[in-house]
């Protein structure tokens, strides 16, 4: 097994074992196994050896964002570095908000932050307002706001740039694509001489409590499915069981 996959079977695991705590399993200590497939294979009291296949539900440009999200402090704390300490002394109490196009990449959201920072040089104290009278690619807005509360700025706070659409009829919150749901139990037409179930998990995608959605009804008109006795959803970063089917 090579560094990737360790990784990933790693991560499968830890995700496994918090879902099957948040749903009052019972997996007997010591019986958990990867052999892939199934992803994981453990001992439920009362019923025995069951196989679970796991599948996750963000996608790709979602947990891109979300990564960006999480390194933009370091970002921020680079674009810094490059001014003038008396420039950083004048605007301690200040706090920047920013907003990303979701689609903005790390090159472009440096840049913009580096310029951010260049502005600071030319802003006197207590200046509020937008930054920009045209705004850099990738970002959607900046403005300066200053606070007594605040003595270790200039701070960056990054709000959210993505828009959520509530359209009619949609099955998932924006971020989660619940197709690969369908495409698991398309792809396991051969069984794996166990019960099988498929958890469906979303690490970062829009909270399912934030959005409306018809999620459970969408597993419930599923499962029992192909090889899989049973569905669920969970969401990994609330620890909550979102639905299960049936």
């Amino acid at each position: 097994m090579n560094g990737n996959a360790t990784a990933k079977a790693r991560e499968e695991r830890g995700i496994f074992e918090c879902f099957a705590e948040a749903a009052g399993l019972a997996v007997r200590p010591g019986s958990i196994t990867q052999p892939d497939p199934p992803d994981i294979l453990c001992e439920l009291e009362r019923r025995g050896q069951v196989g679970f296949e796991l599948v996750q539900l963000d996608v790709q440009g979602e947990l891109q964002r979300m990564k960006y999200l999480q390194r933009g402090p370091e970002f921020w704390e680079e674009a810094l570095r490059e001014i003038p300490h008396d420039v950083v002394e004048r605007h301690r109490a200040a706090q920047i908000n920013v907003a990303f196009d979701a689609k903005a990449n790390q090159a472009q959201r440096r840049g913009a932050l580096q310029l951010i920072a260049d502005a600071l040089r030319k802003m006197p104290w207590g200046v509020e307002g937008p930054l920009f009278a045209e705004l850099p690619e990738g970002l959607e807005s900046a403005e300066m706001r200053y606070f007594r509360s605040i003595t270790s700025g200039p701070l960056m706070r990054e709000v959210s740039g993505f828009k959520v659409k509530f359209e009619p009829g949609r099955v998932a919150p924006a971020g989660v694509d619940l197709g690969r749901i369908q495409a698991k139990i398309d792809h396991y037409t051969n069984g794996w001489g166990m019960p099988a179930e498929l958890l469906a998990y979303a690490r970062w995608g829009m909270p399912f409590s934030d959005q409306m959605h018809e999620a459970s009804q969408f597993l419930a008109s599923r499962f029992p499915g192909g090889i899989f006795r049973r569905g669920w959803i969970f969401e990994a970063t609330s620890r909550q069981v979102i639905a299960c089917a049936p």
